[in-house]
C-alpha cells in the first residue's frame, strides 16, 4: 500500500501559487507537485471558516451533516465517526498529525497514533501549554512573543496588520512545524505505510513573518488583482447594503479593509512571505522522503480549508459574503499512478479530498458508506466532466449570520436569508470574473437566479446544527487558551507566572 500525505494550509488564496495565476508567488515545491500530478483550478470549499471546513475534510460530510459550523470545537463530546485516519489507521497504516488540526479532539485521538500541535485551537482545558509549540516556546524562552493570539493592544500587528515577529526564524512556528514532520518521518515504523496529515497554521493571520524574511517580497513590485478597485473606488456600490455600511465603518476588523495601496501592498507582502515559507517547508519533507526511497510511493495532496481575500474586491482575510476569494482553494494531488502535469478545470470540493486520496492510493474499497464526497479522479483521467455545481454554507455569529453559496460552471448566487427583505448576490463569471458587477436585481437575469436560489435552499433545509458560534465558548465567561493568552500578556516566561497556573493537563 502506498504512504499518504496530506499537506494543508489555513486561507491559501487558490490563485497565490507559482503554477497558478499569481506566478509571482513563489512556490517552488507545490509547483513540481503539480507538475508530477493534477492541480485541480476548480476546487471549492464548504464552509469559508476553519473548524468547520477541516471536519468536511476528515470525514469526507458536508456541515449541514456533520452539524459543525463553529469554531470552538476542540472538546465537542461526539465519537469519532469514520474520518480518513481512522479508516487508514484499521487498515494498518500509521497516522500522524503535524501542525494545526481545529477538529475534534476525541476525533484526533481516534484517527492518529501521533499528534503534534501548534495551534491554540487544539488546547485542551484552555491551557496552551497543552500545545506542543507553545509549550517549546516556553521552553526557548521565547513565549512571551508568541504571535497567534497573543497580540495585546498597542501592539502592532494588533488591528490584523502585519509585523516582523519576535520569533527568529529557526524558532518561528513554520520550521517548527517542519522540523516536527521531519523528525517524525525519520522515526516512523517503516514496516507500515505510514499517513501522515501535515497541516500548516498560516497564511491566516496574524501575518507575522521573522526578520529573516522581511525583504522575500518587493511590494513595490507585486502585481494587484484588478478588482481591487471594488473597495478603492466603488466602496461595493452595488453589493447588499450591509456590506456597503460593515466595510465603510471605520471600525478595523474582519475583512481587512487597508487605508490605501501602499498599505495593500504591505499586506500581500507578508502574506505571500508566508506562503514560500509553507512551501520551504514542504520541500524539506519532500526531501526527507526522497532520502528514504519513498517518495515514489507516496501519494501527496496540498489543499487549503478557505481561501483568502488577498486583496481581491480591495480586501485581506475574510468573513464577508461568499466570493471566489474565499470559496476557492488551491488542491494539488500527486499519486504515483496517476496523471502528471494535468491541469484540471472540472468543479469538485473539499468533500471530495477523502474519497478521491483512497481512490488514488488504490484503495477505494474503503471508502465508507458516510461519505457523501466523489473521487475525482475519473476527472483528473478526463474522463467525467465534475460537477454542474457546488454549493457553501456559512452559519457564523459576526457580520453576516448566515450565509449559503452556489457556483456553477458560469456564475455564482450568494443568499442572505437573515435579511428581513429578499436580498443577494448574483454574478457572471463568463462576463465578470472579478466579481464586481451585482446582477441580483436585473429582470434579464431571473431565470438563472432561480435556478441557483432553488439549489441553495435544497441544502438550507438539511441543516442540523451541532456545534455554531451561538454556542462557542468565547462568547461565555469561559476564556479558550486564545483569550487566556490575550488577558495575561507577556507572562509565560515569568516562573512567578508558571507557579499560578493550573496543573497542566493532559497534551
Amino acid at each position: 500500500m502506498p504512504n499518504i500525505l496530506w499537506l494543508m494550509s489555513d486561507q491559501h488564496h487558490a490563485g497565490c501559487l507559482g503554477a497558478a495565476e499569481r506566478s509571482e508567488v513563489r512556490t517552488p515545491n507545490l509547483d513540481r507537485l503539480a507538475a508530477q500530478g493534477v492541480r485541480f483550478s476548480r476546487a471549492y470549499c464548504n464552509n469559508p471558516i476553519c473548524g468547520p471546513s477541516r471536519c468536511s475534510a476528515i470525514t469526507g460530510q458536508y456541515p449541514h451533516t456533520t452539524g459543525i459550523t463553529g469554531n470552538e470545537i476542540h472538546e465537542l463530546e461526539l465519537e469519532a465517526p469514520p474520518t480518513l485516519p481512522v479508516v487508514l489507521r484499521q487498515a494498518g497504516y500509521q497516522t500522524m498529525l503535524v501542525g494545526k488540526a481545529h477538529m475534534v479532539r476525541r476525533w484526533n485521538e481516534a484517527g492518529f497514533e501521533q499528534i503534534r500541535y501548534c495551534d491554540l485551537c487544539d488546547s485542551n482545558d484552555g491551557d496552551p501549554r497543552n500545545v506542543h509549540y507553545f509549550q517549546y516556546l516556553i521552553d526557548q524562552g521565547l513565549a512571551d512573543a508568541y504571535d497567534l493570539g497573543s497580540r495585546l493592544q498597542g501592539q502592532t500587528g494588533h488591528q490584523l496588520e502585519r509585523f516582523i515577529s519576535e520569533i527568529p526564524l529557526r524558532h518561528h512556528l513554520e520550521t517548527w512545524t517542519g522540523d516536527q514532520a521531519v523528525e517524525l518521518l525519520q522515526n516512523r515504523d517503516s514496516s507500515r505505510p505510514f499517513m501522515m496529515h501535515l497541516s500548516f497554521q498560516r497564511p491566516h493571520e496574524p501575518l507575522g513573518i521573522p526578520p529573516e524574511c522581511a525583504d522575500f517580497y518587493d511590494p513595490d513590485k507585486l502585481t494587484l488583482p484588478a478588482s481591487v478597485r471594488d473597495y478603492f473606488e466603488r466602496r461595493f456600490s452595488g453589493k447588499p447594503r450591509f456590506q456597503q455600511d460593515y466595510v465603510n465603518d471605520a471600525a478595523m476588523g474582519y475583512p481587512y479593509r487597508p487605508r490605501d495601496e501602499a498599505d495593500l501592498r504591505g499586506q500581500l507582502a507578508h502574506y505571500y512571505t508566508l506562503i514560500t515559507m509553507i512551501d520551504q517547508q514542504i520541500g524539506r519533507v519532500l526531501k526527507e522522503l526522497e532520502r528514504q526511497g519513498e517518495l515514489d510511493n507516496t501519494v501527496i495532496c496540498y489543499v487549503a480549508d478557505h481561501g483568502d481575500f488577498a486583496g481581491q474586491h480591495g480586501l485581506c482575510l475574510k468573513n464577508l459574503g461568499i466570493y471566489e476569494a474565499i470559496h476557492r482553494i488551491p488542491f494539488i494531488l500527486a499519486a504515483p499512478n496517476g496523471p502528471r502535469g494535468v491541469e484540471c478545470k472540472a468543479m469538485v470540493e473539499l468533500v471530495d479530498l477523502y474519497p478521491t486520496l483512497l481512490d488514488a492510493a488504490g484503495l477505494a474499497e474503503l471508502i465508507p458508506e458516510t461519505v457523501e464526497g466523489t473521487s475525482r479522479m475519473p476527472e483528473a483521467a478526463g474522463k467525467r466532466e465534475g460537477a454542474e455545481h457546488v454549493v457553501c454554507e456559512y452559519d457564523f455569529n459576526a457580520t453576516q449570520p448566515y450565509a449559503v453559496a452556489v457556483r456553477s460552471r458560469t456564475h455564482r448566487l450568494v443568499l442572505y436569508p437573515w435579511q428581513p427583505d429578499e436580498i443577494g448576490e448574483l454574478y457572471d463569471h463568463r462576463n465578470d470574473p472579478g466579481e464586481l458587477d451585482n446582477l441580483w436585481e436585473q429582470p434579464q437575469h431571473v431565470n438563472t437566479r432561480l435556478a441557483l436560489t432553488e439549489q441553495a435552499l435544497a441544502f438550507v433545509s438539511r441543516y442540523r446544527r451541532r456545534c455554531s458560534t451561538r454556542d462557542d465558548p468565547f462568547r461565555t465567561a469561559q476564556p479558550n487558551a486564545r483569550l487566556l493568552l490575550q488577558q495575561r500578556g507577556a507572562q509565560w516566561s515569568s516562573p512567578q507566572a508558571q507557579q499560578s497556573l493550573p496543573a497542566k493537563g493532559g497534551a
